[in-house]
Parts: structure tokens; C-alpha cells; sequence
């Protein structure tokens, strides 16, 4: 039979997903990416000789046995050379010297909450009673909802309703107003700065639980090593990789698109063009404002009820100590991006010794939540004044290392910064929309979001990537380049090989 092509733009996560799943069902793969290297928003880089990793805090999907473990292997993300790595906590909250750890273990976690705070005894057992639920329920991936088969959704419905009090009981209300419930300051301020704050309270919960079963563990090496391993696993299928390859728009005959054309002028002709990239760029730049998706156009253009999250990411130099990662704390309030911050998360990263330390000194981050609304302030400063940006990056950087001293002394005079990110990083970078990292934030005032990825109008193009499905990460993004080729398998009436080797699908006989 005549093997037919895929055009896919962008190298992230979801679209090396895509080229690979796409060689193993019998297409040939041509992905197109605008950088000189591969991952997207799975990055990391190299400052002063330090490697930074840009993107994992953990990885869902590190537990053997679920869709998405099998879903990173076949992929090649996670080998059998892959360490994971196990942190002990999700996180450290130092509220005026009172520490709430989010431990793995559940058990701990409960005992020290209720030493906290006794009277907070049986809100603190409901809560961790809602965690054990919720982590109970597998991700439901090996398919689109609209493919995934008798069998799958009645599991997933019997999964569901077995935990359908703290199921309904946390997708609408947001973690301020659950913090409420409890009578402690401290656990009220560290359940409402465990994540970002405009998020719900199921996307909490949720977090915590993976981390807590060890399905949300740490590749070692991070995020550059995992979608370098990715890309390897592509080309040995035999795609084609362009690296420096921007694309400009799609071309399109009679309403189907037939190919793309780079910025320099050069054409890639394909019987299907995947975009996984920003969608809101796929749309105002990819496909020229032409067709419009009226479900996504609603989410771009409300940033008050569909906000996107996204930060100021500081890296630093200092040495090893045992400041457990990461660590919340209270901070003398400063403005970054027009909003008021007043406390810091700092990730110091010696769990990992072989990647970052070396003679003695490890790398530190802090990540400062931003939102899409913080956006124009600094995507203003970079077109205005390129001197003003980054002075204000440099300021803040300074800002940043005297509150990290005033915490942590032992730090003073041994704390070199490295590197300051900001939204308009991440816009540059890789085109995302009002520099945010993920897609949707998952919000007490959102329903469920999923699209199909095909744009109306136009035949023989499938979005991909995180901004397909609510709240989009690592495993989304994942998952949508999958099911872009699941997708594209079914219009070609083409049997779908999960995984394997390469494969070439046959002719489904009915």
C-alpha cells in the first residue's frame, strides 16, 4: 500500500507523540520545529555552565501498570535506564514558623496536621479521606472519550461513582474556599498556596494524590534528557525531523489542506497536517484567522473565567543545603508583573546529585506564579524598552535573592543568579499565548474541557497539544498526540496499533 505523510508542526511533547505514534501506524512522519532543538515547553537550558530544568516538578505516570506509563515507554520517554526519583513531600508551607508538609506518606501527613492543629481533627481526615479517593481513579487515556470503547467508559464510570462524593465535592469549589473549613491559619494559607490560586480544589487534590502514590515521580536528568530520548525514539522509527524549521502557514486547496510553508519559503506536501502547538496560534497565525473554533475562542478571549497559568521562573547558584524541595514561605511583599506578591516557593534541586550538583553547590529556582493577565506588562516592556526589560529582570532577580538570604541566611554570600524567565520568555520561545506553561487553568467556575481537534471547514488537519483538553500539561499533551493520529487512523478507516515497533496498519475488513 502507499504510505502517506503526516506534516506535524511543532516538536514538543505532544508533537514528537504524534510523529511517533504515526510511524507505528503506518504513516511517515515529517516534523517541523522552529528551534534549534526539541521539547517545547519541555525544556531545559544552560546558563554559566549549569544546566536548568524549565519544566517537571514531577511526571504523572511513573507507576508501572496504568495507560500513561505505557503511553511515556512506547514513546520512549521513560526507558528501562530511566531512575525515577521519589521526593519525600509535594511540598513544604512555612506559615509564620508553623511548617504543614505535604508528605507522600499519608499517614504522617495526617498525624502532623492534627498535631497543628487538634481542633481541626476531622476536616483534616475528611480531607486526606478525599486525596485517597481521588487517587484512586485512573486517567482515562488510551483513547478520545468519543473512541474509548464500552469497557473503558463503563470502568470509568464504576470508578467514579465509587468516590463520587469527594469527586463532586471538590470540582466546584476552589481551594480559598475549601481553606475556609479549617480553623488553623497555617493550614488555611498552605492549602492556598500549594498551587496556583485560581485553580479548583479537585486539581489540588488530584496533584497531591499522584505525587502521593509515587505515580508522580521524578525522571532523573529532567526535562532536556526525557523529550531528547523521545526524539531518538522518532528518528529510529524512521521519521523525519526538521529542526530550525518555522512554519508560516498551512496551504490549502479546495478547503483541504495539502502542506505547509516556512517562513524561508520552503514547502512540505502532506496528506495530513497535525498542528500541536498554542491552539490560539494555530489559529490566528497557522490558519491565518480564516476558521474559527467558537468553544476555544470563548476560552482565549475570557482570561477572567478561563485564566492560564504562567511564571517568572529565577535560577540560581548556591550551596547545597538541606532546604527541602520545594519550600513556601512568607516574603516581604514586592510587585511582579502589576501583581502584589507576597511569598516565594523555593525548589532546591540536590535530589537529583547527578545532574544538579557539582563540587558542592546545587541549583536553586523560584517560580512566580504569573498569570495570562500579567501578559502585557512584560510582552509591553520587551516591545517598548529591550534596556527597561531587563533591567526589571535584573531587579527582580536581586529582589528575589535578599528575601531567599533573609529566609535562609546560611545562604548569604554563596547565592550567584543564573537566569531570569518571564511570560514573554515563553512566548518567544514557543509561540504560546500570553506566555502560559500550561493550557486552561481547571477552575471552580470552568465545566470539563475537550475538543476533537479538527477545525470546521477544513478537511485533513487535527490540532494536538495540551490547549485540546483541560487543564493540559505533560500527560495531555501526550495523550493528544495520540489521539491526533487515532484520529487521522479512523478517517483513513485504518486498524490502530497502540504500540510496538513500527507497524503498518492494514485496511480494517468491515
Amino acid at each position: 500500500m502507499n504510505q502517506k505523510t503526516i506534516v506535524i508542526i511543532g516538536a514538543g511533547v505532544s508533537g514528537l507523540a504524534a510523529g511517533i505514534y504515526a510511524e507505528q501506524n503506518g504513516f511517515h512522519a515529517i516534523i517541523l520545529e522552529k528551534n534549534p532543538s526539541v521539547g517545547g515547553l519541555c525544556t531545559g537550558w544552560y546558563r554559566q555552565g549549569r544546566y536548568i530544568d524549565g519544566c517537571l516538578h514531577w511526571l504523572t505516570g511513573t507507576n508501572e501498570g496504568n495507560d500513561l506509563n505505557t503511553m511515556w515507554k512506547n514513546v520512549g520517554a521513560l526507558d528501562e535506564e530511566t531512575k525515577i526519583l521519589q521526593l519525600d513531600s509535594w511540598g513544604t508551607f512555612d506559615y509564620q514558623g508553623t511548617k504543614v508538609v505535604f508528605w507522600r506518606d499519608l499517614a504522617r501527613a495526617e498525624r502532623e496536621w492534627t498535631e497543628i492543629s487538634p481542633v481541626d481533627k476531622k476536616q483534616i481526615h475528611k480531607f486526606f479521606n478525599m486525596v485517597k479517593d481521588i487517587m484512586s481513579v485512573d486517567l482515562p487515556l488510551s483513547a478520545p472519550a468519543s473512541m474509548l470503547g464500552f469497557k473503558k467508559t463503563l470502568k470509568l464510570g464504576f470508578d467514579v461513582i465509587n468516590v463520587w462524593p469527594s469527586y463532586l465535592g471538590s470540582m466546584k469549589m476552589s481551594c480559598e474556599q475549601y481553606a475556609k473549613k479549617f480553623k488553623s491559619p497555617a493550614l488555611r494559607w498552605a492549602l492556598t498556596h500549594v498551587q496556583p490560586g485560581a485553580g479548583n480544589l479537585y486539581s489540588m487534590v488530584f496533584c497531591y494524590g499522584t505525587v502521593a502514590s509515587g505515580n508522580g515521580g521524578l525522571p532523573e536528568g529532567g526535562s532536556k534528557p526525557l523529550v531528547e530520548r523521545m526524539k531518538n525514539r522518532f528518528e529510529s522509527l524512521g521519521g523525519t525531523l526538521k529542526l530550525n524549521s518555522d512554519v508560516l502557514r498551512v496551504l490549502v486547496r479546495k478547503r483541504k489542506v495539502v502542506g505547509v510553508i516556512l517562513k524561508d519559503g520552503t514547502k512540505y506536501y502532506g496528506d495530513y497536517v497535525v498542528s500541536a502547538l498554542d491552539a490560539n496560534y494555530t489559529m490566528g497565525h497557522i490558519l491565518l484567522k480564516q476558521y474559527k473554533i467558537n468553544k476555544l475562542d470563548k476560552r482565549f478571549n475570557d482570561m477572567k473565567k478561563h485564566p492560564a497559568p504562567s511564571c517568572c521562573l529565577l535560577a540560581f547558584e548556591g550551596n547545597d543545603t538541606d532546604i527541602p524541595a520545594p519550600y513556601s514561605f512568607e516574603c516581604e511583599p514586592m510587585y511582579v508583573g502589576g501583581d502584589l506578591i507576597s511569598h516565594l516557593t523555593i525548589r532546591n534541586y540536590n535530589y537529583d546529585k547527578e545532574t544538579f550538583v557539582k563540587n558542592g553547590k546545587t541549583i536553586y529556582t523560584v517560580l512566580i506564579d504569573q498569570y495570562s493577565s500579567n501578559y502585557s506588562y512584560w510582552n509591553d516592556l520587551y516591545k517598548n524598552d529591550i534596556k527597561e526589560y531587563r533591567n526589571k529582570k535584573n531587579q527582580l532577580a536581586q529582589s528575589v535573592l535578599g528575601r531567599i538570604v533573609a529566609k535562609f541566611p546560611q545562604l548569604k554570600g554563596n547565592l550567584k543568579i543564573l537566569d531570569v524567565s518571564t511570560p514573554k520568555t515563553l512566548n518567544r520561545y514557543t509561540n504560546a499565548s500570553r506566555g502560559a506553561y500550561m493550557g486552561f487553568l481547571f477552575n471552580h467556575r470552568s465545566n470539563m474541557f475537550t475538543h476533537s481537534g479538527f477545525v470546521p471547514g477544513l478537511k485533513n488537519f487535527v490540532m494536538a497539544g495540551q490547549w485540546m483538553q483541560c487543564p493540559g500539561g505533560l500527560p495531555l499533551a501526550l495523550a493528544e498526540g495520540k489521539f491526533a493520529i487515532q484520529r487521522i487512523c479512523k478517517l483513513e478507516k485504518l486498524s490502530y496499533a497502540f504500540s510496538g515497533t513500527k507497524i503498518y496498519a492494514k485496511k480494517n475488513a468491515n
